[in-house]
């Protein structure tokens, strides 16, 4: 997100919901990845099972995508760097 400026001209961050945003689309996109890997491998090894690949796959998918999605928003709610007090 692109930082905007105030009326004072100090420039802004992106604000916690901007932040939670970014954290739970970087999170579900890297679960997905995730369950597609692990969920193919699953299922060239064990079989796909009663419900077929696809939807095998697909619960793989967005289960690892919710549960990524979800840490990573969370986690995106606490600073990572120390903040500098400009006074």
């Amino acid at each position: 997100m692109p930082s905007s400026s105030t009326a004072g001209g100090r420039m802004q961050g992106p604000s916690t919901f901007d932040k939670w945003k970014m954290g739970a689309m970087l999170g579900g996109s890297v679960g997905l990845i995730m369950g597609f890997i692990f969920g193919g491998f699953n299922i060239i090894r064990y079989g796909a099972g009663p419900n077929g690949p696809m939807r095998t796959l697909g619960q793989y998918m967005l289960g690892s995508g919710a549960t990524f999605g979800y840490a990573a928003q969370l986690s995106s709610r606490f600073p990572l760097q120390a903040q500098s007090a400009e006074t």
